[in-house]
């Protein structure tokens, strides 16, 4: 970390560093997800260039759509977040500031301790969420008539969640002493929620996709097999991977898979599936807003430039020591 400019404290060096380490080796879950993103992503630059005007014309509405959805989910995130539920969860740290923007003049660490605090709660409500409306999203394909409100779910999954994802920026915002109330925050709370320099957010709903998809042909399984026998032929042909999935884990476990057992352990994959797409985000979206706002309050602290230059550096240096090669 020797070229840091001296001018940070030295908790502050540590997390120009890591900043630095985010950017060039980004954890497994962001580089699945990125992974996944991309071909989402380039469609939408290739339409975006693309010089036709009706493929344009596609791209930007729904860009649009993008954005504004994305404002609505900051807005409802806002009634949920309240500047009192910051206040008192510093308070119960026996730090005592006057209001969010003197939170701004807090050490670094304190911050950081702060923010990590939330993690727990967030992770909660987020895997609740998912595990709720997969499990739902699952029963419902099986109940004759329930089929119709199948696309409702998926809409609501997908809109709590990225609320809940919104609201957890929120409270980031908040905790680094920008108030997500405040209309010229309101774009950093944006940025922080959808950087634009990566497809994390394209390959979470594109995994979202596919997690429902899966879902939704299981249980179309069980209601085509309902009565049947289910031998091995019938899970290694005919069946879903979520059912082969379950089917080696009791084989495992020494257990015999009937139609009852189906019937039970189907909608609970469902749940941990859905449950876990979202803790794999949250996880992602809490690290990438804290980054976020930390550099944000650097750059007030010391000026853009000067916080550009140190990053750049930073990632240059472990750049270069990853192309070494290795004794």
């Amino acid at each position: 970390m020797s070229s840091v400019t001296p001018v940070f404290t030295e908790y502050e060096r540590r997390v120009v560093h890591e900043i630095a380490i985010h950017h060039v080796q980004p954890n497994a879950v962001q580089r699945i997800l990125e992974a996944i993103g991309k071909p989402v992503g380039r469609l939408f630059a290739i339409a975006r260039d693309s010089k036709n005007p009706a493929l344009k014309g596609i791209s930007d509405r729904v860009q649009g759509w993008v954005q504004e959805g994305l404002i609505k989910t900051v807005q409802a995130a806002n009634r949920l977040t309240k500047a009192e539920d910051v206040m008192k969860r510093v308070e119960a740290m026996d730090i005592h500031v006057a209001d969010l923007e003197s939170m701004r003049y807090l050490p670094m660490s304190k911050l950081d301790h702060i923010a990590d605090s939330f993690k727990t709660s967030n992770r909660l409500l987020l895997g609740a969420e998912g595990a709720l409306l997969g499990s739902a999203t699952t029963l419902a394909e099986g109940v004759p008539g329930a089929q119709l409100l199948i696309p409702s779910l998926i809409l609501a999954d997908v809109t709590a969640s990225m609320t809940l994802l919104s609201r957890q920026t929120c409270l980031l915002a908040s905790v680094y002493g920008f108030s997500p109330r405040s209309a010229e925050n309101l774009p950093h709370v944006i940025a922080a929620l959808a950087p634009h320099s990566d497809t994390s957010d394209e390959g979470y709903l594109a995994i979202k996709a596919a997690v429902v998809g899966s879902i939704r042909e299981t249980s179309r399984f069980m209601a085509g097999t309902a009565g049947v026998l289910i031998d091995r032929h019938l899970l290694e042909k005919e069946a879903p991977q979520m059912i082969r999935l379950i089917a080696k884990v009791a084989e495992r476990l020494g257990i015999a898979i009937t139609q009852k057992e189906l019937g039970i352990l189907v909608p609970v994959a469902g749940a941990v599936l859905n449950g876990s797409i979202n803790l794999a985000f949250q996880k992602v979206s809490h690290q990438t807003a804290k980054d976020y706002f930390r550099r944000l309050l650097l750059e007030d602290r010391y000026g853009d430039e000067l916080v550009a230059v140190a990053i750049s550096s930073e990632i240059a240096e472990l750049s270069k020591k990853m192309r070494l090669p290795r004794d």
